[in-house]
């Protein structure tokens, strides 16, 4: 039996590669006659780095840059096999894991890292940039990644602001000339799954920011401050950014960024996808097995899970999906081409208890469902 699998990460908990792997050990523990072909993916977010250099054979390189809080840190972008392209993803320098719920603060957040990174591998000589977008604590509009690339800021009289997100709504001025000339010669790809705008209702702050720790007042106040960084942008750069879908991604890290160069924007899941044979796989394969942390009604809003259910469904293979947690609403991906879906918990057991033990309880239910898989 040939399958193909296809994970995601289990946020917080496990890499999309080692859910492939325990999976991969799971399935010939239980059928020794099995070729399993194994495919971590993302979709822009934490681990999308990984997942390219994995699927490409190239290598990681690291650089010294500043977390969100502005700590000395050691990030890291991918270089992909054709020793010419380079992969960033926001989540790195910029990410919300690890940060206790507690000392979230959207207020003093930068992004400044993830500049930094871009930076660094456009001084290094690369011109082709694959920018993944997610899992950011940061609603500062990319002002600190605009910082990081040579873009000052200053407030009305004249004082030069630091980048975060209390900032943006003091913005009065800013010079861009300082912006690294690389940025001009360099083809940028942005990884990105969100189509909300960059302020309003359905823009960066209202949608993204409560969930990195904003509270009510914080949401307009970082609102207010998108509606400024945006008038400052187009009267001073020419760039109308407020109501193109996408630029609030990562706290409208990709409006910012989208003021100072062109990017190609597209799915996370067909950036990755375009660097593997997933789809050649799919079609030759007997069983497809995706899985995410966490699967909900949300997942078919262009989540993992259901874009492999799709590319299966193509090719009518049954699709089973192993996540940490399934809702009962998730019943509905069986109309995205998801056959069947399983959590890994055998039981009532606390979120800490399966954190604790998620790779024990992946490998059980695996290796529980590749039973099934023999009998077929």
């Amino acid at each position: 039996m040939k399958i193909a699998v296809a994970m995601d990460s289990y946020k917080g908990c496990m890499s999309a590669m080692k859910c492939c792997d325990i999976i991969d050990r799971a399935l010939t523990d239980a059928m020794h006659e099995c070729l399993v072909y194994k495919y971590p993916m993302a979709d822009g977010g934490e681990g999308t780095v990984d997942c390219l250099v994995f699927a490409t054979k190239g290598h990681i390189e690291n650089a010294a840059v500043k977390d969100v809080f502005g700590n000395e840190m050691t990030g890291y972008y991918g270089i992909l096999g054709d020793n010419e392209t380079a992969v960033i993803e926001s989540a790195c320098a910029s990410g919300i894991q690890g940060i206790p719920k507690n000392e979230l603060n959207p207020m003093k957040a930068s992004s400044y890292g993830t500049g930094q990174l871009i930076r660094a591998a456009l001084e290094k000589g690369y011109k082709k940039i694959i920018v993944g977008f997610g899992g950011t604590a940061t609603s500062d509009g990319g002002m600190g990644a605009l910082a990081a690339l040579g873009m000052i800021f200053y407030d009305k009289d004249k004082n030069v602001l630091n980048p975060c997100g209390a900032a943006m709504v003091n913005v009065d001025s800013i010079d861009a000339r300082g912006i690294i000339k690389e940025l001009e010669d360099a083809y940028i790809e942005f990884a990105c799954d969100v189509e909300n705008v960059y302020h309003g209702r359905e823009g960066a702050a209202y949608i993204f920011s409560p969930q990195k720790g904003a509270t009510p007042a914080q949401v307009v106040e970082l609102d207010t401050g998108l509606i400024n960084l945006s008038k400052i942008f187009k009267e001073q750069l020419g760039k109308d950014i407020s109501d193109i879908p996408g630029s609030g991604a990562a706290g409208g890290l990709v409006g910012g960024l989208m003021t100072v160069c062109k990017p190609v924007i597209k799915s996370g899941f067909d950036v990755i996808l375009n660097y593997t044979d997933l789809e050649d796989t799919i079609k030759s394969c007997d069983v497809v097995i995706t899985g995410e942390g966490r699967t909900d009604a949300q997942t078919r809003y262009g989540k993992l899970p259901m874009r492999v259910g799709i590319l299966s469904k193509k090719y009518n293979k049954p699709v089973i999906c192993i996540s940490g947690a399934v809702t009962k609403d998730a019943e509905v991906l069986k109309d995205y081409g998801i056959t069947s879906l399983f959590s890994i918990s055998r039981g009532p057991i606390t979120l800490e208890q399966s954190l604790h033990d998620s790779e024990n309880l992946l490998y059980l239910q695996t290796f529980n469902i590749a039973g099934l898989l023999r009998i077929l």
